[in-house]
């Protein structure tokens, strides 16, 4: 399914999670008081525990709220569909459709690079085997409505062999990454790297031709703004355009 259908629908309601527990936490503290009432605690607790399941029985209620407040974190902007995929038809790019979209938006290979994608798959994995049975039950219902909990209960986690293909899918297709020597150590330098690898590895300026840059730079600046990360000012964003084109494919 696409952004546009029912993934996209669930996706935007479960991007929401984290804030609604949060919002929950929030309502736990009274002004006056260090620690909120054990009634409040309670509540917390079994809806940090029904989210966790088995799995994250033995961590503390700290733990827990980390590993459930995560699922919300560096989502992929809703702006990438299903028609923007390198090679849609490949076995990769169906399987990488079928399988992220049920819990949040179609992520681009290019969003990441070669060797960071092995790591983020399967954490990936990970998260949706520990989580996929426990996003369901009264309390969880109240907080984001039945329709987001009955399709996360029955999704399906891709098997060892489908995270392969998936895996090196979007490696195949990843952001190309900044070569040794090819970013220097001057104040430009150091600005492009820290301005733009808050969120991924370091990409080549060679990646895109000049006239390419302007349009990428645009659309980094509205996916930090998704994504609740500072984005390029315009001052900025005319100094990172101008370092890439200087250094661009030729």
């Amino acid at each position: 399914m696409t952004e546009a259908t029912y993934g996209g629908s669930r996706s935007r309601k479960l991007a929401l999670m984290p804030l609604l527990i949060a919002a929950l936490m929030a309502s736990c503290s009274a002004p006056d008081e260090q620690e909120p009432p054990a009634i409040e605690l309670a509540r917390l607790d079994s809806v940090l525990a029904e989210l966790g399941g088995k799995p994250t029985a033995d961590l503390t209620r700290g733990q827990r709220w980390r590993l459930i407040s995560s699922s919300g974190v560096g989502l992929p902007p809703s702006s990438f569909v299903a028609a923007d995929l390198p090679e849609p038809e490949s076995h990769g790019a169906v399987l990488l459709e079928a399988y992220c979209d049920r819990c949040h938006w179609l992520p681009a290979p290019q969003m990441h690079s070669e060797a960071e994608w092995p790591l983020l798959m399967r954490r990936m994995q990970t998260r949706a085997e520990t989580l996929k049975e426990r996003l369901g039950g009264p309390i969880t219902e109240s907080l984001m409505g039945e329709y987001v909990l009955a399709g996360m209960a029955t999704a399906a986690v891709p098997s060892q062999d489908e995270l392969d293909v998936m895996t090196a899918y979007v490696q195949r297709h990843a952001m190309p990454v900044a070569q040794p020597g090819e970013v220097g150590g001057s104040e430009d330098d150091l600005f492009f790297v820290q301005r733009c690898s808050a969120c991924h590895a370091t990409p080549s300026p060679g990646a895109h031709f000049a006239s390419e840059w302007p349009e990428v730079v645009a659309r980094m600046r509205a996916n930090a703004t998704l994504q609740d990360v500072r984005p390029l000012d315009d001052q900025e964003a005319q100094r990172i355009v101008g370092y890439l084109q200087a250094r661009a494919r030729r």
